[in-house]
C-alpha cells in the first residue's frame, strides 16, 4: 500500500514541479512581450504616434520609461486598457488622456534639478513653476508628442 501511495506522491511532485517550470516560462514570455513597445503600439496605432515620437528628445525610450508606474500598477493597468479600448470606453489615441499617464516624478526620475541645464534661469525658472498647479508636460509637452510635433522650445 505505502509503495503505490509514494509513487502516486512522487508522481503528483514530478507533475506539479514540470507544471511551475512551464507556468513560469509562459509568465516570463507574457511579461516581456507585454513591456514592449510593439505592444502599446498595437493599440495606440495611430500612424503618427511612432513617426512623430521617432523624431524627440526621448525616441531611445520605452513607453514604460515615462509611463511605466511600478510592475503590479503597469500590468493590471494594462488589463484596465485592453477592456476600456476593446469596449470603446476609450480611444487608445486620444492624445490628451494620455498626458494624464505621465506623473511628473516620472520625469522627475531622470530630469532632477541635480542634472539639467546648471544655468541659474532654468533652475530659477523651474523653482517659480513648481509652485503653481503645473506638471512637467504643461509647459514641456511638445517633447512628448506623440499626434503632432510643435516647436521644442517649450
Amino acid at each position: 500500500m505505502f509503495k503505490n501511495l509514494n509513487k502516486k506522491l512522487t508522481l503528483i511532485i514530478l507533475l506539479s514541479v514540470f507544471a511551475g517550470i512551464v507556468l513560469a516560462v509562459v509568465m516570463n514570455s507574457g511579461i516581456k512581450a507585454t513591456s514592449s513597445n510593439s505592444f502599446c503600439l498595437n493599440c495606440h496605432d495611430a500612424p503618427e504616434f511612432k513617426a512623430n515620437y521617432d523624431l524627440t528628445p526621448h525616441a531611445r525610450l520605452d513607453c514604460l520609461d515615462c509611463h511605466g508606474q511600478g510592475f503590479v500598477k503597469d500590468k493590471i493597468g494594462g488589463i484596465g486598457h485592453f477592456f476600456d479600448t476593446v469596449s470603446g470606453k476609450k480611444d487608445p489615441n486620444n492624445y490628451p488622456n494620455m498626458k494624464a499617464d505621465v506623473p511628473d516624478e516620472m520625469c522627475l526620475s531622470c530630469h532632477n534639478m541635480n542634472n539639467v541645464n546648471r544655468h541659474p534661469a532654468v533652475i530659477s525658472g523651474h523653482e517659480i513653476y513648481r509652485n503653481y498647479d503645473l506638471t512637467c508636460i504643461d509647459c514641456h509637452d511638445s517633447v512628448f508628442m506623440h499626434g503632432r510635433l510643435d516647436d521644442h522650445s517649450n
